[in-house]
């Protein structure tokens, strides 16, 4: 059972005033039992805070603890293992120690994303394309992943578009999308990228866009997300969307919402500006992954 932060508890106390147990414990996704026993504790000791517990003495001070917690809010995407190597307690203690301290501080330690391994075919369709599209601009993208899926483009010059996708996509539901949220912003000589999803290759979503005289990219290879500039966008979008510790999924989505569109302009120029150095290094890998 996860441990619920003092401060959550004070709300939780705050919120049964008014409110019935089952409520209170969807509101801050616990359990009822929980809910039960913190009420439980303050009717019989006036506080929400554990008792000190016996136990095996802690190796750091809370000088070096608050030290570790800055240094990991500096640097978010650092690994516990590079905090540990970093970070230099009186006493020695292991990379778990580590975990347990950020964990305390409502900080976890990143792991590098795994990059899967690519064959001699996406080997040779990354080179080829790094080749016909080293200055390409104007492309359009969509997400989805995490605890809501999204849909979503941008374009060089700040122009973008989100929206909320309830279910799986498919071809239909993709060409609504593309009709309400893409083709009103769409200009004349822009090329709309996308990946190999189903629904972006199916028969009727071709004969879609080209009913609308919408050129598409026809070579984007698989498993080349180094490649996508607008993952740049997802990563920043989701790091500061979850800043606002969003209580529910509809909270998420309106915190996705603001970030996504508060996001300078000149962020989006740059990920395009960055795009023939993409391509150059695709080349210099040999078609591999690259430091994007």
């Amino acid at each position: 059972m996860p441990k619920i932060h003092p401060e959550t508890k004070v709300l939780i106390i705050k919120r049964l005033k008014t409110r019935s147990t089952a409520d209170v414990a969807d509101t801050f996704n616990v359990s009822q039992r929980q809910v039960q026993r913190i009420k439980k504790r303050f009717e019989e000791t006036g506080d929400v805070f554990d008792k000190p517990r016996s136990g095996r003495p802690r190796k750091t001070t809370a000088r070096e603890d608050r030290l570790l917690a800055r240094k990991s809010k500096a640097s978010p995407f650092s690994t516990a293992t590079e905090l540990h190597e970093t970070w230099s307690p009186e006493v020695p203690v292991s990379t778990r120690t580590v975990c347990q301290i950020l964990s305390r501080n409502g900080l976890h330690g990143r792991i590098s994303a795994q990059k899967p391994a690519l064959n001699k075919r996406q080997l040779k369709n990354h080179v080829a394309f790094a080749k016909a599209h080293s200055l390409l601009k104007g492309w359009t993208v969509k997400f989805g992943g995490g605890k809501i899926m999204v849909w979503g483009y941008i374009q060089y010059g700040g122009v973008r578009e989100i929206c909320r996708v309830e279910g799986n996509i498919n071809s239909l539901k993709y060409q609504e999308i593309l009709a309400t949220s893409y083709i009103p912003n769409h200009k004349r000589g822009q090329i709309l990228q996308q990946d190999g999803a189903p629904s972006h290759t199916s028969i009727s979503r071709s004969k879609f866009l080209k009913a609308k005289k919408i050129k598409m990219l026809q070579d984007w290879p698989a498993q080349s997300p180094d490649m996508n500039i607008i993952e740049h966008m997802w990563g920043r979008m989701k790091e500061e969307a979850w800043k606002t510790k969003p209580k529910n999924i509809d909270e998420l989505w309106e915190a996705c919402k603001t970030v996504f569109f508060a996001i300078p302009d000149d962020f989006i120029n740059k990920l395009y500006e960055s795009l023939p150095n993409r391509m150059d290094a695709v080349l210099q890998a040999h078609g591999s992954h690259t430091r994007y």
